[in-house]
């Protein structure tokens, strides 16, 4: 689900339909709707907009790894690399680290592509409790004529009608939270419900389907390199291979 909403999100980029504060509510609410037509579910625009904040706070942190010393970029492979002793030595003080080096960064591309000039400039640079392209909505709902509801300058009120609206993130965040761990539930529970599947109808056949590589290439958001990686480990483990065959092939 993740992958098809930074790839959908990712063409948005391309057809040059993200403005400089981000993506405006229709088309978080359009992402929404490829996501429940992929995976029969009731994904809204919200909550793609809120988990759309982890992936930016992802591509941050791979920022800052990129600017270790020792370290290098693959572009071709989407890697940080960094020498067995560099590496090591990070690591060990670093430990949640260990995912982000010397292996591949999977939805690097989308991820530069979403949020590579925005973050420079700030625009996706946002306290960690605020929804994700909150200004843009708030000016979206002027251009579209739906109901605003924070006070903005022009809207008649006092100085003390403003204060009180600026009590209003913590409250927006709370929100924000619920929509995104809403989310986060819905990718778990697909998440096991694959895993049950492959389960189901795994069995100990070392023979895997010919037309393997072939179904697993059409998958959504990834590039050459992550099929390469995905079938290469498909091919090892011939059991799961088959299962996600199956799996695939029914979905």
């Amino acid at each position: 689900m993740s992958a098809l909403m930074l790839s959908h999100l990712n063409d948005l980029v391309v057809a040059s339909l993200k403005t400089s504060k981000g993506f405006k509510k229709h088309r978080f609410n359009g992402c929404a709707r490829a996501i429940n037509e992929k995976f029969t579910t009731g994904i809204t625009g919200e909550q793609v907009k809120n988990h759309l904040k982890t992936w930016q706070k992802r591509y941050a942190k791979i920022n800052r790894l990129k600017k270790l010393s020792g370290t290098l970029f693959d572009e071709e492979n989407c890697m940080i690399t960094l020498d067995e002793e560099h590496y090591n030595g990070h690591v060990h003080d670093h430990k949640s680290d260990v995912e982000y080096l010397n292996k591949p960064l999977f939805h690097y591309r989308e991820m530069k592509a979403i949020f590579g000039n925005t973050m420079a400039t700030g625009n996706f640079a946002k306290d960690s409790s605020a929804p994700l392209g909150r200004e843009d909505d708030e000016g979206e709902s002027q251009e579209e004529g739906d109901e605003v509801t924070g006070h903005g300058p022009s809207d008649g009120h006092t100085t003390q009608g403003a204060t009180s609206s600026a009590s209003r993130p913590s409250k927006k965040s709370k929100i924000a939270k619920m929509e995104e761990n809403g989310l986060v539930a819905a990718f778990k529970s697909v998440g096991e419900n694959l895993a049950a599947a492959i389960k189901m109808v795994a069995k100990p056949d070392n023979e895997l389907p010919p037309d393997l590589f072939d179904v697993l290439n059409q998958l959504p958001g990834f590039n050459s390199a992550h099929i390469s990686f995905y079938y290469a480990n498909l091919v090892s483990n011939p059991h799961i291979g088959k299962a996600f065959y199956n799996f695939a092939v029914r979905a």
